[in-house]
């Protein structure tokens, strides 16, 4: 008489083949679209990255400049023409490699700062290539330089050196993943 009744809650035939399709295709789907957003982040991760550098950069330039002035040093302003923006910091950033003499821009890896101490110039090697214009390729890279901002000296001409900034060598432009 046991044999006859049975369990209503016992379920021995498992996931049919079908079943078992439609799961892999539903988080196929779900895991292409999570990684074409996360694709998209990282490259908004990686430009706010470089404004956030940038910014902090071009602030300890002025608060050296601020204390030259301060301290009546203004004639030390030339020593940081070319110098390199990242010794200006408390804490540089965890993707700067360090400053080398001459750079062979060619082995550069990409997502670092690196600062070529013969040419005064900071570079960014991106690695989003794809969402950064610039003229400069091969490697895609961002170049910046302290330079001086000049004044006229008036009735004796010439110019004299007022402030300092951290400019880029050519313009770049980001471009939006998410259009």
């Amino acid at each position: 008489m046991k044999d006859n009744f049975k369990n209503p809650m016992k379920n021995d035939q498992g996931f049919t083949l079908l079943e078992m399709i439609v799961v892999i295709i539903v988080v196929s789907i779900i895991g292409f679209v999570a990684l074409t957003y996360y694709q998209k982040l990282m490259v908004d991760v990686e430009r706010t990255k470089i404004q956030h550098d940038v910014g902090v950069m071009r602030s300890a330039i002025g608060i050296q400049v601020a204390k030259y002035f301060v301290s009546g040093e203004k004639h030390q302003l030339d020593e940081l023409v070319g110098s390199n923006p990242m010794d200006l910091l408390d804490e540089r950033p965890e993707n700067y490699r360090g400053a080398y003499p001459g750079i062979a821009l060619n082995e550069l890896d990409t997502g670092f700062w690196y600062f070529d101490s013969s040419a005064g110039i900071l570079y960014y090697v991106v690695r989003n290539d794809r969402y950064c214009q610039t003229v400069l390729d091969d490697p895609k890279r961002l170049e910046f330089k302290i330079s001086p901002i000049l004044a006229d000296k008036g009735v004796n001409g010439g110019k004299s050196i007022e402030g300092l900034t951290l400019r880029e060598s050519e313009p770049y432009r980001w471009l939006s993943p998410w259009d």
